[in-house]
């Protein structure tokens, strides 16, 4: 139902995104396309497109019809998966066999089954040097051992035994299309409204409806109506869900270390007692598994369900899948039995000679199906409509078997809650909206932080469309409302309070303030580790200005597809040299977190490193987005006459890079290239260092002696 007005804005807004997806998707093709076509394996790992050098560890049977392949590092090569920091859970792949024969014909023929997104119907194919390629989805990932789940049903009755007959085996990503997909729909969707749609979340988002609060979240008050189930919430949290149970839109801004999923977890189980369903939606696998794993506890663990693919789910979470849940009880029973009827009818008829009984057969066979079928839908049926809370990605609140559950319930929910919501892409957000139009929702809640990491946009060839990707519904509901529906969390819980000073004052206006019980914690608060020069300091800063620690380039091997990565080698030496230092002062490794915004950098640090000190986690800042460690070494890279500083020069990365650590963050970089680059974040940045942190200037002699 729609309201009339003049207004296009849906339009508007759909076809601008429609025009930026299409686009964004036809890069994401064509530079995985030319990736794949053009560089060289080891290329391909060293950038984090591909791992290599893996043996088959395992194979084994898993829930929901899914074949789990154990892959780990080859022995005899390494003991651990090189660059495993770009790949994560949910991450679509191909795996591959190694032969340096044919691996020219085998990426090219990889990269037409990306480009062309038409794989065959089994999911397997050969090339002609009968090298196997096969598709599946990460489950499990860490340095040691990769878990991919494969479809066991399309699978060939030959790729366990291929597997397992290849001595060496590599994955590769490749681009997820249906995402795309959903988003185009969407926005397709969005745009065959004629008129504003009469829904008040709709017009909220078209920026076609003031607001008005119906409980101020600004007045200073600190009465709340609500009763809450956790009694640990500050008076921030709680405001944040009184608003949010009052009002139909609002945004929960959650800085590093507040507490979001808490607060998240709280208002879910306070709409749960007032009878309401709730979906909840998050970009990611991961995001909204993390919530789900919360979730669990509160809410009674049949009202709980999590639609998506088990092999995406952590498996503390499987019991609250939907696809497991079909396939397992009573309900299960009866449908495997109805399975396997149907398989002993197809054996039967296989025997049959004359047509008549071939007829008779294979029509039984396609009554059976039916009944299958039926039953199917109503038991997913069943576990949909008893359920409160729905967990799923945004691509996932469109799948049919979700939808279908409007035959039983025309309104099926009453609050959307999206998590994570500043890592989304905006048309990913409309997905859940326009999917589930019929339940008229009465409630948004959106929840992120926009002054970490954005979504990730390929587009390089654009700015208009990079811009318009870029720009999450948290920024553009924030220009045009301001922060009349924003409720700031303001006490964080990871970070002593020197740490969180400097990301407070240039990121969140000065408001947040570091929770009594970690104001003031130091590593040499830490059992058995000794109080010393380097644990009772919460901020280290190594100055590597001078010639002594130039940055160097990877050599590129692309042909200008790929912007080539920087690294640092004697910084690589002065972290391992910190990291020496903590462990002799008896600091833990698995207590020490190395990142930096090169991957050239990360490279090099995990072979330092990890040849001597295992547990040390080393990985990019973007991979460390929602990550925390007691210590955090910062490698910078960037050091060089022309004052560039490249990927140092988003706010954003660096201001997750330095809310990582608990107790100590320790900087390694060039303070004159940061001051003289003429980034005012990275000036102001330095100018608060030199007065609140203890700067350090390394004696590259040393350094290499030592090393």
């Amino acid at each position: 139902m729609s309201v009339a007005t003049d207004s296009a804005s849906n339009k508007l807004i759909s076809e601008r995104f429609l025009n930026a997806i299409v686009h964004e998707q036809a890069q994401d093709v064509e530079l995985t396309t030319k990736l794949l076509n053009n560089l060289p394996l080891k290329k391909l790992v060293s950038n984090g497109y591909a791992l290599n050098n893996l043996v088959v560890e395992n194979i084994r049977t898993g829930l929901g019809g899914k074949l789990y392949v154990e892959l780990a590092p080859d022995s005899a090569i390494s003991q651990e998966i090189t660059n495993t920091g770009d790949f994560k859970v949910g991450d679509i792949v191909i795996i591959t066999s190694s032969s340096s024969s044919s691996r020219s014909n085998k990426l090219k023929k990889t990269a037409q089954k990306t480009s062309s997104n038409n794989h065959n119907n089994n999911g397997t194919s050969k090339n002609k040097n009968g090298d196997i390629i096969e598709e599946g989805v990460i489950f499990k990932i860490k340095d040691s051992l990769i878990t991919i789940s494969i479809d066991e049903a399309k699978a060939e009755p030959t790729t366990i035994s291929d597997l397992y007959s290849s001595k060496k085996l590599h994955i590769i990503k490749t681009t997820n299309q249906i995402t795309y997909t959903r988003m185009c729909s969407t926005m397709r969707r969005l745009n065959e409204y004629e008129t504003l749609p009469n829904n008040e979340i709709m017009q909220y988002l078209l920026c076609e409806r003031e607001f008005v609060a119906r409980k101020n979240a600004n007045d200073g008050s600190s009465d709340c109506s609500s009763q809450f189930h956790n009694d640990q919430l500050n008076t921030s949290q709680k405001k944040a869900i009184d608003f949010a149970l009052n009002n139909t839109i609002s945004i929960i801004h959650g800085p590093p270390g507040t507490g979001k999923t808490y607060t998240l977890v709280e208002l879910i189980a306070q709409l749960y007692d007032r009878g309401e369903r709730i979906l909840v939606c998050g970009p990611s696998n991961i995001s909204v598994d993390t919530i789900l794993e919360r979730l669990g506890k509160v809410i009674p663990g049949n009202e709980l369900l999590r639609i998506g693919h088990p092999a995406r789910l952590l498996e503390a979470n499987l019991s609250h899948s939907l696809d497991v849940l079909a396939k397992t009880g009573e309900n299960g029973s009866i449908l495997k039995d109805l399975r396997k009827e149907i398989d002993d009818t197809i054996l039967k008829i296989k025997k049959y000679k004359s047509y008549k009984d071939l007829r008779e057969g294979w029509k039984m066979v396609k009554e059976l199906r039916k009944d299958l079928k039926r039953r199917e839908i109503k038991v997913t049926n069943d576990l949909i409509i008893q359920s409160k809370v729905v967990v799923c990605t945004l691509h996932g609140s469109s799948s049919k078997v979700l939808l279908q559950a409007y035959d039983i319930d025309p309104k099926l929910f009453s609050t959307l809650i999206i998590d994570e919501v500043s890592q989304s892409l905006e048309p990913q957000c409309w997905i859940p909206l326009i999917s589930h139009y019929r339940s008229n929702m009465k409630r948004l809640v959106l929840a992120g932080d926009n002054k970490q990491l954005p979504p990730t946009v390929k587009t390089e060839d654009n700015d208009a469309i990079k811009n318009t990707l870029s720009k999450t519904i948290f920024d553009r509901l924030e220009d045009h409302y301001g922060d009349s529906f924003k409720l700031l969390l303001n006490v964080q819980y990871r970070m002593n309070k020197k740490i969180m000073e400097f990301s407070s004052k240039e990121m969140y206006e000065n408001k947040l303030l570091a929770a009594d019980s970690v104001a003031n914690r130091l590593l040499s608060d830490l059992p058995g580790v000794d109080v010393d020069e380097n644990t009772e300091i919460p901020l280290i800063w190594y100055d590597t200005q001078g010639d002594d620690f130039l940055e160097g380039q990877e050599r590129d091997d692309s042909d200008g597809i790929l912007i080539s990565s920087k690294y640092n080698e004697n910084e690589a030496y002065l972290v391992l040299k910190h990291v020496k230092d903590l462990l002799n002062s008896n600091v833990l490794q698995d207590h020490i977190g190395i990142i930096s915004p090169y991957s050239a950098q990360v490279s090099l640090l995990k072979s330092l490193v990890h040849s001597k000190y295992s547990q040390v986690e080393i990985s990019t800042v973007d991979g460390f987005q929602g990550r925390e460690k007691e210590v955090i070494i910062l490698s910078l890279v960037r050091s060089n006459d022309t004052y560039d500083v490249g990927f140092l020069r988003d706010d954003r990365r660096l201001n997750v890079a330095m809310t990582r650590p608990r107790r100590q963050l320790c900087v390694i970089g060039n303070m004159e290239t940061l001051e003289r680059s003429n980034i005012k974040f990275l000036k102001d940045w330095v100018s608060w260092a030199e007065e609140n942190m203890e700067i350090r200037y390394p004696d590259i002699s040393e350094l290499l002696q030592d090393n």
